[in-house]
């Protein structure tokens, strides 16, 4: 799917709802399931971030990076406002976070989601209450947000809710299916 400048024919329109979080103590945490963990990266991992997007992304039309090079995905990790979280169940990946600090107090939860193999584990609800802590624990937090639209898994927008993050702005895009 393409994302377009507004209404033409054949276009699809996605709601887009934007959550926030403005003090820590809302957040609802989440029992880990036996086997989990997760690695806050210390060093820049481009190859994983791009890694991670496209085998994440793909069941949900996550496309607006996929043209992306090396260097564009280096840009984008190579900073200190951005941090990769990896979830892992026994060892093996099975999901991801990334955040982002946006200077103004905000910590946006740019991405998030499982690998199609981890879902249904009870993986998310823990790793998104992990994602909140971490990023209430940057310095400077004044609020942590996310954005989800009607694209991405059913489990998404019911999760960032249960785990304490409430619906701030809706909106529509138009976007055109491929093919």
């Amino acid at each position: 799917m393409r994302l377009l400048p507004g209404p033409v024919e054949g276009a699809v329109a996605v709601t887009v709802v934007s959550l926030e979080m403005n003090d820590p103590a809302d957040m609802v945490d989440a029992v880990p399931p036996a086997g989990a963990s997760i690695e806050v990266m210390a060093e820049s991992r481009p190859d994983l971030s791009e890694s991670f997007y496209r085998r994440v992304g793909a069941d949900w039309a996550w496309v607006d990076r996929l043209p992306w090079g090396p260097e564009q995905w280096s840009d984008w990790v190579d900073r200190p406002e951005h941090h990769l979280i990896v979830c892992r169940l026994d060892g093996i990946d099975a999901g991801y976070a990334e955040l982002e600090e946006q200077g103004d107090g905000s910590v946006e939860i740019a991405y998030f989601g499982l690998l199609p193999q981890s879902i249904g584990r009870g993986l998310g609800g823990w790793l998104l209450a992990r994602t909140i802590e971490l990023a209430w624990s940057l310095p400077g937090t004044e609020r942590v947000w996310v954005h989800t639209c009607d694209l991405d898994g059913p489990a998404a927008l019911p999760n960032y809710r249960a785990r304490g993050l409430r619906e701030c702005a809706r909106a529509v895009e138009w976007r055109m299916p491929d093919g």
